[in-house]
């Protein structure tokens, strides 16, 4: 299965530049630009809640099924990235999602501190 993070998609429908997002995000505009065509090696989970909070989205919703990589043109302008299975996508997703409970539980610590 192909998995495509569609930033440039999520950012343009919340009438953001890539400008704005770096603003709202703390990353560079040429970082945004790497991501949304596909020249990003990788994309940290970190990353991803940082695009989330700032686009008011789901970290589900960066994430689409894309075409095989036998028609490029369509998938142009998106990072492609391969998973083997439905459940490997789960996966990541539950990942991401403790990772944002284990940071939300220690900011709520240092707020109660």
């Amino acid at each position: 299965m192909i998995v495509i993070i569609t930033l440039k998609k999520l950012r343009e429908a919340a009438g953001l530049s890539q400008n704005d997002l770096a603003r709202k995000t703390g990353y560079s505009p040429q970082f945004i630009q790497k991501i949304e065509q596909g020249k990003a090696k990788s994309l940290t989970l970190e990353a991803a809640a940082k695009f989330c909070q700032a686009l008011g989205c789901k970290p589900g919703d960066l994430l689409e099924e894309g075409l095989t990589p036998q028609d490029p043109q369509k998938n142009k302008g998106e990072k492609t990235v391969v998973t083997k299975t439905a459940q490997e996508q789960e996966n990541l997703e539950t990942r991401f999602n403790d990772t944002q409970s284990s940071k939300l539980r220690k900011i709520n610590r240092r707020k109660v501190a």
